[in-house]
């Protein structure tokens, strides 16, 4: 008799594992690389759960009070007439804490909600086979309109019904963050109107300058093949990202924020002196009704070359004095003066390099495409014959996901050393006391959370916290 074939291993078990909608004429794939996919998703998940639970846990215990070394460091700011005193500061911090506590969290436990439910769209979206279902749905679409084969027109349907399909299902935990949360401690101003005319005119915009790109990523990567397609797809990257940095300010942003210059006075004038002692080319400075949608503060610095602008939002005209305001902005000139916009550009450009490099050894993987339940066959063009936008997006959503954790991590660190460093310039200009002020201030109106967990926040956070960005300053001035 025959001898019993032996029983399955674990690998043969986890390579077996197929989505439950699969194209007509899908194989078997030879490597588990769905089960990879899951099993790195529920690990980075574990994960991300375990610090976000360290932060709730320290919010819980000690949010409700101010830190004592941040204390010590409020405390002993100068006194600067006509501006706010260290005890009145300090006074505030303490009594803004408790609502600061619950803000906080409340949006820790909304967290755990929407991270869940985030965990399990992505599970159900591999596992019952969505993207293969909507690409078959969209190639019905494209046969019945145009004929037989057109992949960038059925690409563009298939991106359409990705986009309708993934606001639908994220519109729960948006309203509910908006209306909610937001609304809940005081910060929402958007209305239900504002919401859905915003929600809409994003769509539109995706549809009317995402799609044409789309459309000519598809053709640049049909026609440049595995060799140039670094090459390629980086150029062309380098040119849409200029692009798009050029008229994001003058067409994108009116469209949901009104800009108008900052008025004549001793504010635009102190900002023009601050500007020319640093010698930049202070060509636009703008306010933005920000209290249009919530009561949050910033201000920020955009754009290369002559459209660069600054902007401050008019919830901080009304939250810091003239002089913290000059700070803030003596700060954002610390990130012109170090070139970190440039760096951040060209950082980015490179990561789109080195990604499309790695792509291209693998999008004429036929294991790839069958591990998540699309026909391919071996030699039928460079991505074996699935489609362009299918082979980009297993590989940026599943394959390239750890290395982009891991890059995201550096560019989190990258950005706390860039704020440092934006931080010292203004200290160094002499704006560090009103810079600490303002910092604080705008700390307490935003009500932040004044004693983050470090693991956590190293992890997460763009920005250093409070105390350690006061305790930087401190040692500029003491310098």
């Amino acid at each position: 008799a025959a001898a019993a074939p032996p029983p399955p291993t674990l690998l043969d078990r986890l390579t077996a594992l197929q989505p439950t909608y699969r194209q007509d004429g899908c194989g078997a794939s030879a490597y588990p690389f769905l089960a990879a996919t899951i099993v790195f998703t529920l690990v980075m998940q574990c994960w991300e759960r375990y610090l976000d639970w360290r932060q709730h846990k320290r919010i819980r215990e000690r949010g409700d009070r101010v830190p004592p070394e941040l204390e010590r460091l409020v405390d002993a700011m100068p006194t600067t007439a006509g501006e706010s005193s260290p005890a009145a500061l300090l006074a505030k911090l303490k009594e803004k804490a408790p609502a600061s506590r619950a803000y906080a969290l409340d949006k820790s436990r909304f967290k755990f909600v929407s991270a869940a439910y985030s965990l399990a769209k992505a599970l159900a979206f591999v596992l019952l086979g969505a993207m293969p279902y909507l690409w078959d749905t969209a190639e019905g679409l494209g046969q019945r309109y145009f004929g037989e084969g057109h992949e960038i027109k059925v690409s563009l349907i298939f991106y359409g019904l990705w986009e309708v399909a993934d606001t639908i299902l994220n519109l729960p935990t948006a309203l509910y963050a908006t209306f909610g949360v937001e609304a809940r401690h005081g910060f929402n101003k958007t209305t239900p109107a504002l919401f859905a005319t915003d929600l809409l005119k994003t769509l539109a915009l995706t549809a009317a300058l995402g799609g044409p790109c789309l459309a000519l990523f598809i053709k640049i990567v049909m026609v440049a093949g595995p060799r140039n397609l670094a090459a390629y797809v980086g150029a062309f990257f380098v040119l849409v990202s200029t692009f798009f940095v050029t008229i994001y300010p003058v067409v994108v942003q009116p469209l949901f924020n009104k800009y108008e210059p900052l008025e004549a006075g001793s504010l635009r004038a102190k900002i023009e002196a601050l500007a020319a002692r640093v010698d930049y080319p202070l060509y636009k400075l703008f306010t933005v009704d920000g209290s249009k949608r919530s009561s949050h503060s910033n201000a920020y610095m955009y754009g290369f070359f002559k459209s660069k602008r600054i902007v401050l939002f008019d919830t901080l005209l009304k939250q810091a004095s003239e002089e913290e305001i000059v700070a803030v902005l003596a700060h954002e000139l610390g990130h012109w003066h170090h070139g970190h916009v440039l760096l951040t550009f060209v950082i980015s450009q490179l990561y789109i390099f080195a990604a499309f490099y790695f792509f291209a050894g693998c999008m004429g993987s036929v294991d790839i495409y069958n591990a998540f339940g699309f026909r391919a066959v071996a030699g039928a063009s460079d991505t074996a014959g699935a489609p362009v936008i299918v082979g980009v997006l297993l590989f940026f959503a599943f394959l390239w996901e750890p290395v982009d954790h891991l890059l995201s991590f550096l560019m989190t660190w990258n950005s706390r050393r860039m704020e440092f460093q934006a931080d010292a310039f203004g200290a160094a200009l002499g704006k560090g006391a009103a810079l600490q002020r303002g910092l604080v201030k705008i700390t307490f109106e935003n009500l932040g959370v004044l004693d983050p967990d470090p693991w956590f926040s190293t992890y997460h956070h763009s920005h250093p916290p409070l105390v350690e960005r006061l305790r930087g300053i401190d040692a500029k001035k003491t310098r």
